[in-house]
């Protein structure tokens, strides 16, 4: 009997940054017409304070709408705060991880947290330190997983937003 290995296409993480929300806007239509086996993760920083698990449900009305209807009806999101940063929203499928608890503490409210899983995820060191220097400032953080090769991606990270559309 001879056995065969068959090797599939493995995914691949990408991030990007930007500080307008126009663009976040541009990039997931962008992805999203061009990708069906893309997933989007979009972060960003609150505030720098503290605010309660409970401030989810009092954010702006129309806020988890406004999610939902960018990121498709079954985004997940929630808060985490991390004291380097301040108050983090995430949404999108990467969400579940970032606010998995770990002894009564979300990961990414852990000091080493939002590193450890962005290096889990497949950035490198240096990629994983930009991403979070640039959330810290308060810029938007895109996560894309998808299967396009490393030469590909380009297409999707490499376009200005504003010729997007």
């Amino acid at each position: 009997m001879i056995s065969k290995t068959i090797e599939k296409d493995k995914p691949s993480i990408f991030f990007k940054t930007t500080a307008q929300l126009s663009h976040v806007e541009k990039w997931v239509e962008f992805i999203q017409e061009n990708s069906r086996n893309t997933q989007l993760t979009v972060m960003f920083k609150l505030g720098k304070y503290y605010q309660g698990e409970g401030d989810l449900e009092v954010l702006r009305p129309g806020f988890k709408d406004y999610w939902k209807n960018l990121l498709g009806p079954k985004a997940l999101f929630g808060l985490f705060f991390n004291q380097d940063i301040g108050t983090v929203f995430v949404a999108g499928p990467y969400s579940p991880v970032f606010l998995q608890e770990v002894d009564g503490k979300k990961l990414g409210a852990m000091s080493e947290g939002i590193y450890g899983i962005l290096r889990g995820l497949g950035l490198n060191d240096n990629e994983t330190t930009l991403a979070i220097t640039k959330l810290a400032e308060g810029r938007f953080l895109l996560l894309c997983k998808t299967w396009v090769t490393k030469e590909d991606h380009t297409k999707y990270f490499n376009v200005n937003p504003n010729r997007i559309l």
